[in-house]
């Protein structure tokens, strides 16, 4: 299919070349087809000499290319560089834009629009000096000001904006292994950035400095030039079910303090349903059976699903789950997930268990169901959902409806087969 190309601009290293080296633009396009593309470099109003180089084509049937263009460091501030990328079977033209300085380098008296969407122009202007002085002395410190300004413009060291990453701070909830297995509750605070070798991060629970639990991770590196780092704090499932609040700080030199804080919503909904049903036993005997797992009446959306056999984790390549869809008429959402069951080496019953975790309003629910696994015979299990913060269970569903309603089809469909033959015999008689 026909499809327009993506075009980044990139400069040539962030360290100021020497006296003899030419600045070096680039314009990678990427992902078109088909070919080819055109593309053009203008300095202003005026086009350049450049080097575009051959297409090739991705293992996705795209194709890509580069075109670059080299310009002595001495014409670097004397204009606006455009790279101009035509593409006539979508009928696309995007022209990216290069300032010819560093926003950093004019930030002290210079105002500059910050890069904007791909495609669009983040020029850099520079404001008209203005001095209080007049005739002649004024305009020789003016251009006294000038020259000095342009020295040092050209000996400041470019600025990489595309390999910079602002901070970025997330806190994620306990994960359901370790609510249900472990008995534990355990909250991540990971951070992300280009310079993280001063940052640190703090915890507070229900507004104390915790004693213990936590655990500081490594600071590590990645290939794209990023940096991640990652702390742990472990808690009793109790202080969770209690709605006890979490805070995570990332503190940073250059920024002001950022703090992320888990705790249980006043306006969250607690699921109110959650049932596990048998969608199809094996027939063959040789193969699987579905169990669905269906929980509604909660909100907001976020929810954790997982399966257990004999008390055991499924792997999740076993089950399906579903995004949380809003229920029709309700501000409540609903999800599900389907485990395929294997066909076992040995008839010994098995028990399933959905356990299904909503960190908003700090509920832990599970409903089971033992599965003859000879498949002779589904022995249910009436589904309990437990609200882990009460002792009391709720039945949620009759699950029995399911084997009447079965039972009622099978004696309908043997009350017809009966009639049947007993007409055919009349008329044969």
């Amino acid at each position: 299919p026909t499809k327009a190309p993506d075009v980044f601009p990139i400069i040539s290293g962030c360290r100021h070349p020497k006296d003899n080296s030419p600045v070096v633009l680039a314009c990678l396009i990427t992902g078109y087809h088909p070919t080819p593309v055109t593309v053009t470099w203008y300095m202003g109003t005026q086009s350049q000499p450049q080097r575009t180089f051959p297409e090739i084509q991705r293992r996705d049937s795209y194709y890509m290319t580069s075109s670059q263009l080299s310009t002595p460091l001495q014409q670097w501030h004397q204009g606006e560089y455009k790279c101009v990328v035509q593409h006539t079977a979508s009928k696309s033209k995007k022209e990216i834009f290069r300032w010819p300085e560093s926003p950093k380098a004019q930030a002290s008296s210079v105002p500059t629009a910050q890069p904007q969407a791909e495609g669009s122009l983040a020029k850099a202007t520079r404001a008209p000096a203005t001095t209080s002085n007049t005739g002649r002395g004024g305009e020789e410190k003016k251009k006294e000001k000038e020259k000095e300004e342009q020295e040092e413009r050209e000996t400041k060291t470019p600025d990489c904006p595309s390999h910079t990453q602002p901070l970025g701070i997330y806190l994620l909830p306990p994960a359901v292994q370790d609510l249900w297995l472990r008995d534990k509750a355990t909250f991540t605070c990971f951070v992300v950035g280009s310079d993280l070798k001063d940052a640190h991060l703090s915890w507070e629970v229900a507004g104390k400095v915790p004693t213990g639990g936590v655990e500081e991770g490594l600071l590590e590196r990645h290939s794209n030039g990023s940096q991640s780092q990652h702390s742990r704090l472990t808690l009793p499932r109790s202080l969770w079910n209690a709605g006890t609040s979490v805070t995570c700080t990332l503190n940073h030199p250059s920024l002001p303090p950022q703090r992320l804080m888990a705790l249980r919503e006043p306006a969250a909904q607690a699921p109110v349903k959650l049932s596990l049903n048998l969608l199809a036993s094996s027939d063959p005997p040789e193969a699987a059976s579905w169990l669905l797992c269906e929980v509604s009446g909660f909100s907001p959306p976020n929810i954790l699903l997982m399966w257990l056999e004999d008390q055991r984790e499924v792997n999740t390549s076993g089950f399906a789950p579903a995004r949380p869809p809003p229920q029709p008429g309700s501000t409540t959402f609903w999800a599900w997930s389907v485990l395929r069951v294997p066909a076992p080496p040995s008839p010994q019953p098995a028990t399933y268990t959905c356990v299904v975790s909503h960190e908003d309003s700090r509920t832990l629910l599970n409903a089971s169901r033992s599965l003859d696994v000879s498949y002779l015979a589904m022995t249910p299990l009436i589904p309990q959902s437990k609200d882990e913060n009460s002792d009391d269970y709720t039945t949620f569903d009759d699950v029995g409806s399911l084997w009447t309603t079965l039972s009622t089809f099978v004696a309908l469909f043997i009350l017809t087969l009966l009639y049947s033959g007993i007409v055919t015999f009349i008329k044969v008689k």
